[in-house]
């Protein structure tokens, strides 16, 4: 049994919004790293208006796909991190583990409405 219900991965994932927003100013990064943040922070926030889970604005997307989307992201913090240095660099190696972490905890079979 993994503890990430669909409605948990959603508060979650509007956590990770806010975060993704906030930190660049928080950690100082560099405008490369402050752009790449606001851009994966909308992305998340669409794809997660639009899941198929309680906290969504509109279930159009079926839970089991925002996942495959979500774990799709992935190569592109590992580049990100892999391209930049320092705190930029730590930032989204830290995003990579922190999406990494939350796929493999969801249950991504479950009822969205259970």
């Amino acid at each position: 049994m993994k503890p990430l219900t669909p409605r948990l991965h959603g508060l979650v994932d509007y956590a990770a919004c806010g975060l993704m927003l906030a930190a660049p100013a928080l950690l100082r990064l560099g405008p490369q790293a402050r752009t790449a943040s606001y851009a994966l922070a909308g992305s998340y926030l669409g794809v997660s208006a639009l899941t198929d889970y309680p906290p969504a604005l509109s279930r159009q997307i079926p839970f089991p796909l925002h996942g495959k989307i979500e774990l799709g992201t992935l190569p592109v913090l590992l580049l990100l991190g892999a391209r930049m240095e320092g705190r930029d660099r730590a930032y989204f190696l830290g995003l990579a583990g922190m999406v990494s972490g939350a796929y493999a905890l969801t249950d991504w079979s479950a009822d969205p409405d259970a």
